[in-house]
């Protein structure tokens, strides 16, 4: 990584504006409008594939909320911290998609189908032995992980029977994600999102039917969520491989691509391990501030408000995330062209449209909170409670949050991950792990001050991460 001293703004205009942003010449195709249409053209499939994976988090929440006799609780913790798991799994393939994005989005900006067909065929090869290797450490370590969680009451026995059956399917999501990855950086973000809608569909009928005993289907109880969630990432990969070698977007997954190649593969990780070390790290140290909260709430309602709180949440940082996915493609695809004004302006867009949801979400969590908190525990009025007061906290952090996700998201997509990753350790690993220490172990204050120390901490990270994206030493990055 090589950065130029200074900024990337040069003089700054009267109004306190980057100077671009005010008498920047610009080409008609990378005008405000036309960049606009651009971003909205990549987000809202994006947007769309978000709202209805957050609304599989609320329906596995929600099941396991109303399970009869008592278990309801436990049945919760266990669904939300086994969900870190499929979160771990993402991360992993999160340290070839980065790369893969940022690689094709350049190659496709530049006009160079060969390479992007390469990288496509590298990454799917890598995933898909990651997978393989994933399934096995998680069915035959399904015991040990879940003693690791300290869960207590029979949250164990759940997440011990839901781990297990996760294995059979992360082969097949390992695939479905890193097939998204080559698909959004060739610009193709409304093919991800199409198929991503089907596999929640189906994991959320599944898991209604097989929990109730829906249409002559056995009644599975808590194991009818996990089964939901199996059978829509395997289908969920066989799709997608078959998207890949159809050829979508501009890409194609040819067999004899699936070779290794040793210069492409370095290339991927290059830029995806720094991502990957910081996945891992953030993810220590998140995992790390759930077995806190377990461990001093043996009754799992602390886990059970937390886990409630996070997917309300999602309604707000998904947008986020949406958003980012699109600004990473037009940062990639922008330098590639070779046009870093057009890159930075795309950001701000990006920021603009995506902090600005998250900022109306985060009015409604602070006033309106109450009402998905009581619609997801009706029969726990005391987790309902709970739920409602740290979503009234979580309402006034949204801005810094949609900082650390779009603004992030675009210096991925410049293949500045080294920077990412030494600035979000510094954050999470930094502050937000060892504040919760201090608070949950020391001072044994309790849910609602574990999460001011997460808000103060998100409004933290976005902070570093824009002022990253203001220095401007991304713009020398080489991929």
């Amino acid at each position: 990584m090589h950065d130029k001293p200074g900024g990337c703004f040069g003089n700054m205009s009267a109004a306190g504006l980057p100077q671009f942003l005010t008498d920047a010449p610009l080409d008609a195709a990378d005008s405000t409008g036309a960049l606009l249409r651009q971003l909205l053209g990549l987000a809202v499939p994006i947007l769309a594939e978000s709202v209805l994976h957050m609304v599989v988090g609320l329906t596995d929440t929600y099941l396991a909320n109303n399970l009869p006799g008592g278990v309801a609780p436990s049945a919760t913790a266990a669904v939300g911290t086994i969900a870190y798991i499929l979160w771990f799994v993402g991360l992993l393939v999160g340290t070839i998609g980065t790369g893969a994005t940022a690689i094709i989005a350049r190659a496709k900006g530049a006009r160079h189908r060969s390479l992007a067909n390469s990288v496509c065929g590298q990454s799917v090869t890598t995933a898909l032995l990651l997978g393989v290797g994933m399934a096995v450490m998680a069915y035959l370590g399904a015991d040990a992980v879940v003693r690791m969680t300290r869960l207590s009451g029979q949250a164990p026995q759940f997440a011990n029977t839901y781990l297990r059956l996760l294995a059979l399917a992360i082969p097949f999501s390992t695939v479905m994600f890193i097939a998204n990855a080559c698909l959004r950086g060739a610009g193709d973000a409304l093919t991800p999102a199409i198929v991503m809608i089907v596999v929640d569909l189906v994991n959320i009928v599944c898991s209604f039917a097989l929990t109730y005993g829906w249409w002559g289907l056995p009644t599975m109880g808590f194991a009818g969520i996990a089964w939901g969630t199996v059978i829509a990432y395997v289908s969920g990969g066989v799709i997608q491989f078959l998207v890949l070698v159809l050829g979508r977007g501009g890409i194609r997954l040819y067999l004899h691509r699936l070779r290794p190649h040793w210069l492409t593969l370095k290339r991927l990780m290059r830029i995806g391990l720094p991502a990957g070390a910081e996945g891992l790290l953030v993810w220590l140290a998140q995992f790390g501030v759930v077995i806190v909260i377990n461990h001093i709430d043996p009754t799992n309602i602390y886990a059970s408000a937390h886990i409630n709180a996070v997917r309300i949440e999602a309604a707000s940082f998904m947008a986020g995330f949406a958003v980012a996915g699109a600004a990473a493609t037009m940062v990639g695809q922008s330098l590639g062209m070779r046009k870093p004004q057009r890159a930075v302006r795309s950001a701000y867009l990006a920021y603009a449209l995506g902090g600005g949801m998250m900022v109306i979400c985060g009015l409604l969590f602070i006033f309106f909170g109450h009402l998905p908190a009581q619609w997801l525990s009706p029969r726990q009025p005391q987790i309902a409670h709970l739920t409602t007061r740290i979503l009234w906290v979580a309402g006034f952090v949204q801005a810094g949050f949609a900082a650390a996700a779009i603004f992030g998201g675009a210096l991925r997509g410049a293949g500045d991950t080294l920077s990412v990753m030494f600035l979000n350790l510094l954050s999470i690993v930094g502050f937000r792990f060892f504040s919760v220490l201090i608070v949950a172990l020391v001072l044994k204050l309790g849910l609602v001050a574990i999460w001011v120390v997460l808000c103060v901490e998100l409004m933290i990270r976005g902070a570093l991460l824009y002022g990253r994206f203001r220095h401007g030493g991304w713009r020398e990055v080489q991929v």
